[in-house]
């Protein structure tokens, strides 16, 4: 039995009950009429039974709530789950994505640190403290992405910072078209190319400090890569991988891989129709600039390779427009501050995020879990 409004409703079944309250949260933000991000408090006949809440949290999703929720408002937090633990966010979220009836996403070419900690579940981005992400939406430079990326806190910093900002996509495309139109038009005739160097573990190519990855890595593109495999059999099998986001690519002298992959700047939000800001930019800009890697030959300070972003006929994109696009991302971003147990359900495709520095010594585990809808609508290619 389901008893609702528009953002308050219960479920029961058999006798145990699971009330979603909705609740303030500091420094939300009003986007197309709707608040952003949705916090619901969560209450239940016994918060500490994980089968019971999951069986429920399946049965409210099958019905199309979290998926109605996730369109309007972009970005759902669920607070007071009462289980911090990798396999309880494992079985919330597997029992709300299953029921929305979505597919565990298969990462191809990740580039970045994260290890497996339940099913479904991972560390988020391992790099160091004081870095700083900038808004991007999960894989957008990329031809494959998920639907969904949804955060768990496990353990927040005890001295603050190491909080998770997120902005809407779409007001993030629109508040760049108010201020810089000129770009918005440039990109979407010239499109995008982006560009990522694989180092190679094999042959012990020049790395990032601190976030070491390969293009060997399971999760990058070694899937079908064996410790025992020749370093021309590695190559090989990598390749297999690398063509399923895409043709172009080419092998260095230190081993390493560049891989570049065209996509546009901006896309079409498949239910609400509405243009989002959904590309690399704005991510990779930051990055580069915080590695003072903006220059040639793009090696920065802690020993990385950051490619620039062209146009996709090979064009740098100007610096100017990109501080422009960081600055607005920083303008409109709403920064979550975590409380452990914290679950946080994010629409991929129209709601970007970041991370916020903490101090070094602190520790800070944040959990993700990504999901793909393979029978859906992706988000289409958008031109103003």
């Amino acid at each position: 039995m389901v008893a609702q409004s528009e953002e308050n409703f219960k479920h029961s079944k058999g006798g145990f009950s699971v009330e979603f309250q909705s609740i303030e949260v500091p420094n939300t933000r009003t986007i197309n009429q709707n608040v952003f991000p949705l916090a619901l408090e969560i209450k239940a006949t016994d918060i500490n039974d994980r089968k019971q809440i999951s069986e429920i949290l399946y049965e409210i999703s099958s019905g199309g709530k979290f998926t109605d929720l996730l369109t309007k408002h972009g970005a759902v937090l669920l607070r007071g789950l009462g289980d911090n633990s990798s396999e309880a966010f494992s079985e919330f979220v597997t029992a709300i994505e299953t029921g929305r009836g979505r597919t565990p996403f298969e990462q191809i070419g990740l580039a970045g640190k994260r290890f497996k900690k339940a099913e479904n579940v991972y560390t988020a981005n391992e790099g160091p403290p004081r870095t700083r992400f900038y808004q991007h939406n999960e894989y957008a430079r990329y031809s494959h992405f998920p639907s969904n990326i949804h955060f768990f806190a496990q353990k927040v910093p005890k001295h603050g910072g190491g909080g998770s900002p997120i902005a809407n996509s779409n007001e993030f495309y629109s508040k760049v078209y108010e201020e810089i139109p000129e770009f918005i038009h440039e990109l979407s005739k010239k499109k995008l190319t982006s560009i990522q160097v694989y180092p190679s573990k094999t042959k012990k190519s020049t790395v990032t400090k601190g976030n070491e990855f390969f293009w060997e890595d399971f999760d990058s593109f070694g899937k079908e890569i064996e410790e025992s495999d020749s370093f021309e059999t590695k190559k090989r099998k990598a390749e297999i991988q690398i063509k399923r986001l895409t043709d172009d690519f080419s092998w260095n002298e230190d081993g390493s891989v560049t891989v570049r992959q065209h996509v546009p700047a901006f896309r079409k939000h498949p239910i609400t129709q509405l243009p989002v800001f959904f590309n690399g930019l704005n991510g990779r800009y930051g990055t580069s600039r915080d590695a003072d890697a903006l220059r040639p030959p793009y090696h920065g300070k802690n020993g990385g390779v950051y490619l620039p972003s062209t146009y996709d006929d090979g064009e740098v994109i100007s610096f100017e427009y990109l501080e422009v696009v960081n600055r607005i991302s920083r303008e409109i971003e709403f920064l979550h501050k975590w409380q452990e147990g914290d679950l946080l359900l994010v629409d991929n495709y129209q709601v970007s995020h970041g991370r916020e520095p903490w101090f070094e010594g602190d520790e800070r585990v944040v959990l993700v879990s990504m999901w793909d809808d393979l029978e859906g609508s992706k988000p289409s290619a958008y031109e103003p």
